[in-house]
């Protein structure tokens, strides 16, 4: 499996005009790898994901996947967002089966062995993600975690060649997120699964990449490549590592230099000191 994303710009119309969300970007990403988008707000990490998913069409440029273009979404690419995007009338186990019972409707010559197998693997994601217990549960019954779990496994099931991720782990809370980071690296390990991954953390991104891309704001661009030096078992410690806090480091500062700080400190000192005085 090879992603090429070869010089993707992307803008958008508003009534103030044209807003660049993308100057021409230009990555790949390799089988095995598990790579992250960072930036700051509106830098266009997202609107990337979305065009390599083919959900929104580019400007310029092509996104290749083992050679062949991209022109809209298919299996070849699982999609797992923020929000959890169930059926909130089908169990855990439907809703992890859902994807090939559509493929097996519209494809009346699917074979019968293949949607055996589908089965059985689907069934497989299920235990992996620690929701036997609730396979015949509803959505409305599971935690903001086990949605996610669901989602992930959905994605998982058509066996994709690669999976994308946009910041899946957002809504969740710490204890929670870490629960799901752990989860993700581990499937991204013994499912040899190649990741395309967004999010606002760069712990995160640290934790479970092998590389982290740094996007500049508005309109965006890679202003650092990191390759992550630390194997593949790793465990959440390391986030105490003085290797990964220098790491840590870097990334914010490259957010910082290249406009990702909004807020200045001693301008909102001063504003506040300001308004005092006026009040008084």
């Amino acid at each position: 499996m090879s992603l090429e994303i070869t010089n993707i710009s992307k803008s958008y119309k508003s009534r103030a005009g044209d807003v660049q969300a993308l100057t021409p970007t230009t990555f790949s990403v390799a089988p095995g790898d598990f790579v992250s988008l960072v930036g700051p707000s509106g830098c266009g990490k997202s609107t990337m994901l979305y065009i390599t998913a083919g959900l929104e069409s580019a400007d310029s440029g092509t996104v290749e996947l083992n050679g062949r273009r991209v022109t809209g979404p298919d299996r070849s690419r699982g999609m797992v967002f923020q929000g959890y995007t169930l059926m909130p009338w089908l169990t855990v186990e439907q809703n992890v089966k859902f994807a090939h019972r559509l493929d097996a409707n519209i494809d009346y010559e699917v074979p019968i062995a293949e949607t055996l197998t589908h089965q059985a693997y689907a069934d497989k994601l299920i235990d992996i993600v620690g929701l036997s217990d609730f396979r015949r549960r509803l959505p409305r019954e599971l935690s903001g975690g086990m949605k996610q779990r669901v989602a992930i496994a959905r994605a998982l099931a058509n066996k994709p060649e690669i999976l994308l991720m946009d910041e899946p782990f957002g809504a969740l809370d710490a204890q929670t997120r870490e629960e799901m980071q752990e989860l993700m690296l581990l499937l991204s390990i013994h499912e040899r699964t190649t990741v395309l991954f967004v999010t606002h953390d760069v712990e995160e991104a640290l934790y479970l990449s092998s590389r982290v891309l740094v996007f500049s704001s508005r309109p965006g661009r890679i202003v650092d490549e990191i390759q992550i030096p630390f194997g593949s078992n790793r465990s959440l410690d390391i986030k105490l590592a003085p290797e990964f806090l220098s790491l840590k480091r870097r990334v914010l500062d490259q957010l910082h230099h290249s406009g990702g700080r909004t807020l200045n400190r001693e301008a909102i000192l001063t504003r506040l000191r300001e308004s005092n005085l006026q009040t008084k």
